[in-house]
């Protein structure tokens, strides 16, 4: 018999929504849950975007860094004559478009303090642009060397002739050879006078004349823009300081000769020079660049090898009795490399440049003052960009070798 149910009596709980209170927290959660995720993803993609901007200030460096090494290490390669025969306390080399009233010392290394209007070292067109960033000077600095030489054989081009006993002629640099086959018209040779240790950088504009195995060096338009006016004679009284007393036949006897082969290209002897310039694309942005100009004067390549590098400075050790001396400037000073006519001794060159990145967020700021080697640079005012300092020593072997 089925039972009724019981007047009044309560069924089963019907169904219950959310009361209001629950809602507001419920959603209150949420929106703090959302604003971590947000602010987590925010916080993820500004450390990628620094971590990017590191990576690429850190290439910049790197790759910097390398390049310059690279060509100090080979500063006077060749340029101070040749292996295993007399050496030279300096090389005299001459181009009527840059200074046609004197010749000029090359050095295995040399630096200038850029200026605005200022112009490359080697070049008459190419100026810096550029100077003066944060209250420190920034140097340019010029590497000489040869490239692509070769002494495989005394008969090749590249080889090294020893100047026969009838000397030869001072008014057209003339020397004479035993065999000219060599040589060519247009070669850039270097002459090493072992009786006064100097090297001459010369063109060769004739060979074999009047059937004497005599190479000859002219000057003038019509010949080659390098070669001092009056041969012999114009170095001695070009050469600044001037060669005294004045060269003579007798110092040509014995003397040797370098041949480089044709100038074209990145061959032969060349500076390379390392200096900051405004971008060409954007003029606020500042570039570390390698110029390259051949004997000739011809700007090789000019090309940008770092972006946002600021500042560029270097000091130089002079080899004194084989024994590295302390850093210090290349010009300025009573104890600088000018100063105590030490260029041709430096033997390690200690360089540091000043990179710059952008400052994501604004979140780290600058000291008031970087240390640079020896001189301090005042990073600009607001918080856009972050800065470091990157440096590194070179070791010039070529100029330890010329001094054994």
């Amino acid at each position: 018999m089925k039972r009724l149910p019981t007047p009044g009596a309560r069924g089963p709980h019907p169904a219950r929504g959310f009361t209001l209170v629950e809602l507001l927290v419920a959603l209150a959660l949420a929106t703090m849950l959302g604003l971590v995720i947000f602010l987590s993803l925010g916080s993820l993609e500004s450390n990628g975007i620094r971590a990017s901007d590191s990576a690429q200030l850190q290439n910049n460096a790197r790759i910097g860094m390398t390049l310059l090494a690279d060509d100090l290490s080979r500063a006077g390669f060749m340029l101070y004559g040749p292996s295993g025969q007399s050496r030279c306390a300096r090389l005299l080399t001459y181009n009527s478009q840059l200074a046609p009233s004197q010749m000029t010392n090359q050095w295995p290394v040399s630096s200038i303090v850029q200026t605005s209007g200022g112009t490359l070292p080697g070049t008459t067109g190419l100026s810096f642009g550029y100077a003066n960033p944060g209250g420190a000077a920034t140097d340019a600095i010029t590497v000489a060397y040869a490239a692509d030489f070769g002494l495989s054989s005394p008969a090749a081009a590249g080889g090294v002739r020893v100047v026969k006993a009838t000397n030869g002629t001072l008014s057209n640099a003339s020397l004479f050879v035993a065999n000219t086959a060599g040589f060519h018209v247009g070669d850039i040779d270097m002459v090493v006078l072992p009786s006064r240790s100097v090297c001459i950088r010369f063109q060769v504009t004739q060979t074999g004349g009047g059937g004497a195995g005599n190479i000859v060096h002219n000057s003038g338009a019509n010949t080659s823009l390098i070669n001092p006016p009056n041969g012999f004679n114009g170095v001695s009284s070009l050469a600044n300081p001037a060669l005294a007393p004045a060269l003579s036949t007798a110092d040509l006897a014995q003397a040797y000769v370098e041949d480089f082969g044709s100038t074209a290209g990145p061959n032969g002897p060349l500076t390379v020079t390392y200096s900051i310039q405004p971008d060409a694309a954007s003029p606020g942005t500042p570039d570390l660049r390698r110029t390259v100009v051949d004997a000739l004067g011809h700007v090789v390549s000019d090309t940008t090898v770092a972006h946002n590098v600021v500042l560029l400075h270097a000091l130089f050790a002079p080899l004194v009795n084989g024994q590295l001396q302390a850093f210090v400037p290349w010009s300025g000073s009573s104890s600088s490399i000018v100063g105590n006519n030490q260029q041709n001794q430096v033997g390690a060159v200690e360089f540091a440049y000043v990179l710059r990145r952008p400052n994501t967020a604004g979140r780290t700021g600058n000291p008031a003052s970087l240390s640079v080697l020896d001189e301090t640079y005042t990073p600009p005012a607001g918080n856009a960009y972050q800065y470091q300092v990157f440096s590194q020593v070179v070791y010039l072997r070529n100029v330890a070798w010329n001094q054994s």
